[in-house]
């Protein structure tokens, strides 16, 4: 269950599984504030509201690390070294890359959306952190399937140990597509597409299909929490591209281990 943390600097929510692990510091930010680089807000004050939210929050907003995201199925490797990299400025991010993963204490990996899906993860036994941005298109590439085997080649992480989380975004409900981007998805997860209301319309379950890819990739059932929370449908709790357009905002997942 995503667990509502009312902050008076910038609220945030925790997803209960991952709110258990003291050695672990996490969050889906509120769509209160953007924290995401844009044409359309000052940088300066993305990076007020970037600050306001490490500090409710409780980490560094220098050790933030965050990809250029392109909708693919990129995995980086953070280490140390690129401590701040896209934390205060767009032109740093680690380039063209959707998805974060590191064990160092103290970074703090986060992505972003306006409906795509976040996913956090977790090893406890190899305190391993990641964090992805499964657009459609990442969905399809299985790009969570990719963060676990990283974690299995780096670190010898056991899937059968990860924890993962799925944040809120957009919803069967709401992500209506048409015949092409339902093909993606109807070969090898047919029961997560189904006719939409409008003729030649379909709608797809991208929860359903990123918690199947992480089952598939050896996951437990039970170490998968999914929000349930339709960005579109969420009002101002969450930004929404689909329901807000161009202007929409950007709200963010992170995930940091805490200092020894």
């Amino acid at each position: 269950m995503l667990q509502n943390v009312g902050n008076s600097l910038f609220g945030y929510y925790r997803f209960e599984h991952l709110a258990k692990k003291k050695e672990l510091i996490h969050f889906v930010s509120s769509g209160e504030h953007s924290i995401g680089f844009s044409e359309r807000q000052a940088e300066m004050t993305i990076c007020e509201n970037r600050k306001l939210l490490a500090q409710a929050v409780g980490f560094d907003v220098n050790d933030l690390v965050t990809g250029h995201q392109v909708h693919g199925s990129h995995v980086a490797v953070v280490t140390k070294g690129d401590a701040g990299k896209g934390a205060l400025d767009a032109a740093s991010r680690i380039p063209d890359t959707d998805a974060l993963v590191t064990d160092c204490e103290g970074i703090c990996l986060m992505v972003l959306s306006a409906d795509c899906v976040p996913v956090l993860f977790y090893d406890p036994n190899h305190h391993v952190i990641a964090a992805a941005h499964a657009g459609w298109r990442g969905t399809a590439a299985n790009i969570v399937g990719k963060v676990v085997k990283m974690m299995e080649q780096y670190w010898g992480s056991d899937p059968r140990d990860i924890l993962a989380a799925i944040s809120p975004s957009i919803g069967p409900c709401c992500f209506e597509v048409d015949e092409e981007v339902a093909k993606v998805f109807r070969y090898s997860f047919p029961d997560m597409v189904h006719a939409g209301v409008r003729e030649g319309k379909y709608q797809v379950n991208l929860w359903g299909v990123n918690r199947s890819e992480l089952l598939n990739a050896g996951l437990a059932d039970s170490n998968i929490e999914v929000a349930e929370v339709c960005s579109v449908c969420s009002g101002k709790s969450f930004f929404s591209y689909r329901r807000e357009g161009k202007a929409a905002g950007r709200f963010g997942a992170g995930i940091c281990l805490r200092h020894g």
